[in-house]
This record gives C-alpha cells, structure tokens and sequence, in this order.
C-alpha cells in the first residue's frame, strides 16, 4: 500500500511538472509578439516601376584597364557577373571628350578607344534588355554647353549615331550631365538660360529624328533650389525628373522626406496633368574615407542593409526607378576628369588586383535588381506595430516579390497576410550567417514555401529577406 502511495504521488509531480511546462511554453508562444504585414493587392503605390540599376562605367577595354593587366578572361568574368544581375535599367557616362575632343561640334572620333568599349558595353545591355541612360557628361576646362545651338546640334548627333546607324535602341534616355549645378551652377557658371534652351532644342531634334528618346532633368545632388528651378522651368520638356542621394548611415532616416519633398515639387507643376515619373539616378552612404572615387564603407555587410532600407523607401514612397553608385571597381579613363587615370574603388565588387571580389552588398542588391522586373506595380505592404519591421511588395503579371527587412538587434516574429498564391514561393535571406553559404552569387535557402491566405515565419535581427515566386 505504501508503495502504491509513493508510485501515486511520483506519477502525480511528473504530471504536474509536465502541465506546467506545457502551460509555460505556451504562455511564451502567446507572450510573443507576432508582426502583422499586411499586403494590400488592390491598393498600387506605383502603376509603372522602371527598376533598379547602377551605373556602368564603359571603360573595362580601355587601354588604361589593359595596362592594369585586364584581360579577355577578366572581361568574361565582369560581363557574365553584370548579365546574371538581371539589370533592369542602367546609367552610362559618355563624356564629351571621347566622341569631340576638339569641341568643335562637328569633328565626331566614333573610333576612339574610349567609344570603341562604350560599344561593347552597350552590346551587352542591347543583349540583356536592359534600358540605358545615357549622360552626355563633360570635364572640360571650357564648357561646350555655352554655345547652345551647336551643342544642342552635336549631342543630337550622337544620339543618332548611336540609335539609328549602330542600331541601340537600349538607349531609351538622355540626360545632358551629370550634377550640373556643381559644375555649371557654382564652376563655370553657365546660365540657366543656356541650360534651360539646350533641352527644348534637343527636344525638338528628337521629335524631327524620330528618335525614341526621354529626356532627364535637373539630375542635382540634394540641390533643392536647382530641382525646383528646373521643374519650374522644364516641366513641358523633360519626360523624368532626377536627383541624386549620399547620406551618412545615421542619416537613413531622411530619406522618405527627401522623396517626399521632390515628389511634392513635381506634383504642385503637374497642373492636375499625369505626374511626370522621379528617378534617383545616383545614391550610396557615406563612409569616413568617402570621396570621388573612395568609399571602403560599401566593402560591409552593413551598407547592404542601408541599401535594402533605402529600395524599401524608394518602392513605398512612389519613386519610379533608383541606380547605385556604381556596379564595380574600375579604372578611370585618362585626362578627361579631375580624377584622370584613377581607380574608382567604389562599386559592388572589386577590380583585379583583388580577384574581383564580391562584397556582401553584391548579393543583396541583385534581389532588387533580379527580382523586380521594369513594369511591376508597387503594391502597399504595412507592418504592424510601426517601428518594428519594413517591408514592400512588387507585382509582375501573377508574380509577388515581398522584401522585409529587420535593422534591430533581435530576431521578430511576424504573419504575412494579402498574398493568396498556392504557387511555390523561394525564399532568400541576407544575413551575416547566410553569405557563408553562398552558392552560385545567390542568398537562397532551401526552403521553398507557400503563402496560401498567410504565412507565418521569424527573421534574423539585422537581416532581410525575400520571398518571390518570380
């Protein structure tokens, strides 16, 4: 009987520690708090999303390269690592020097070295689709742009060139150069006038040509006056306005007011007309060492996470495309900049003095650039408590791409609620422990997934993630 009794009364404080640890795992799973994103199919933030690129330096063939000792296998290398990127839009320099070093707006040096690997370059995007802006930039001592009419005549011969007799049609933009109100606004000072005229005349150049071709304006680096005044003045002629972006880390939460501000400028000159589409056609952060042609800051894993934050802001706020400062590291052509001859060690991956090494930013950016074809819609995704996690949401025909992203230091639960899809779903992840595994330059995990009327899941504090069925 007193056996029983013992056997009675072990088998009874089992249970009780076994209930009571049930009900305490329990209490934690309620206890823990679970984030709500919520997509909203029906409710577009951007009808019409152009995509994200970078900005290509055309100079791999140059002989500046070749002397660093580039050759054919290195070149394979870059092009095959730009083709996978999937570039939906990209920005190229055409600096005035290569194709009329005399400035004499009639003698064009179509067969330069620097004009001859522009060539190889656009063969690629030509190839890959991939819609290229093209900024007719100078570095001259003396301004071709002060003589309108014959600069106007000369940067409409290039682009006919280039279009109609080489056959470009990836060439879909034109921007007369880059940052002007530094260079014309405070160096040289060239009217606003002169800026002002040279757009209407090549806008009627290319309505005579036929040539298929938008027309970016203003294109300043955080000049709020100078985007004004070109809004103001070229809102019937320019078909895309742009800025550019550089903003320390600590700064990133600047960035929605800075669109905000832009889009609100563009909007008050629309005259109830359809809005004319932002672009951010430069942006990147600012590290110690930042310059011309330095930025070791984008070598980390954390300036992807800047940059994940700031496409998130871009797709929420209703920009319609934004471009890194820049796809990889190269050599500077030479005596065309104050930066002749230099190594533009910016970029997401090295040159070759370092085996053209990836950084981590590489592998988060090419999600956004991948993953988001030109044309999607941008659909409202909400996270609820705010300040907890970001996310946005893009749609192409059937097709979701969903990017969340946690900049805390703990990891969150969260439930996806919107996205009704019984199609498999991949899932990518950027994080510190996901680059170990990386395979074929791609952060995808193993799992493949289903958001059938929700999906619940955790992400790593400091990360991002990606779902896609695209």
């Amino acid at each position: 009987m007193a056996r029983r009794k013992v056997i009675y009364n072990f088998l009874l404080l089992v249970t009780v520690i076994l209930f009571s640890l049930i009900f305490l795992q329990v209490s934690a799973e309620e206890s823990e708090e679970i984030i709500n994103i919520k997509v909203s199919p029906d409710i577009l933030i951007n009808e019409y999303f152009y995509g994200f690129g970078a900005e290509t330096l055309p100079w791999l063939w140059t002989k500046e390269n070749k002397e660093m000792g580039v050759n054919e296998e290195d070149i394979r290398l870059n092009l095959e690592r730009i083709k996978e990127m999937h570039l939906p839009i990209t920005r190229i320099f055409v600096p005035w020097e290569t194709w009329n070093p005399s400035v004499d707006y009639k003698t064009f040096t179509w067969g330069s070295d620097e004009m001859k690997s522009l060539y190889k370059t656009l063969d690629l995007y030509q190839e890959t689709g991939t819609k290229v802006i093209l900024v007719t930039v100078d570095w001259l001592k003396d301004s071709p742009w002060m003589n309108v009419k014959a600069s106007a005549k000369a940067v409409l011969r290039l682009l006919e060139y280039l279009v109609k007799e080489r056959g470009y049609n990836c060439i879909q933009f034109w921007t007369l150069t880059n940052e002007p109100e530094l260079t014309y606004g405070w160096l040289k000072k060239m009217p606003f006038k002169n800026y002002v005229q040279i757009h209407r005349l090549v806008k009627e150049g290319l309505r005579k040509r036929r040539l298929p071709i938008k027309i970016i304006v203003s294109d300043e680096v955080e000049s709020q006056q100078w985007f004004n005044n070109s809004v103001q003045s070229l809102y019937k002629i320019a078909d895309i306005f742009s800025s550019h972006l550089y903003l320390y880390p600590q700064q990133i939460n600047l960035i929605p007011g800075f669109f905000r501000e832009r889009l609100n400028i563009i909007k008050k000159a629309s005259l109830f007309k359809k809005d004319i589409p932002f672009f951010l056609c430069e942006f990147g952060f600012r590290g110690s060492d930042f310059g011309a042609c330095t930025n070791s800051l984008m070598e980390s894993y954390e300036y992807g996470l800047y940059v994940a934050n700031l496409c998130i802001e871009v797709l929420n706020s209703g920009v319609d495309s934004a471009s890194l400062w820049c796809l990889h590291q190269i050599r500077l052509i030479d005596e065309v900049s104050p930066e002749s001859g230099k190594l533009m060690r910016i970029g997401l991956w090295a040159y070759k003095d370092e085996d053209w090494r990836p950084f981590p930013t590489f592998y988060l950016y090419q999600l956004f650039t991948r993953y988001i074809k030109s044309g999607s819609q941008v659909l409202r995704a909400r996270a609820f408590p705010t300040d907890t996690l970001e996310a946005a949401c893009v749609k192409y025909e059937d097709n979701y791409s969903l990017f969340i992203i946690n900049l805390t230091n703990k990891e969150l639960a969260f439930l996806i609620k919107g996205i009704d899809s019984d199609i498999s779903f991949k899932k990518y992840l950027y994080s510190v422990s996901n680059l170990s595994t990386i395979q074929e330059d791609l952060l995808e995990t193993d799992r493949e997934i289903k958001i059938k009327g929700y999906l619940k899941d955790k992400i790593q504090p400091m990360s991002m993630i990606l779902y896609t069925n695209l």
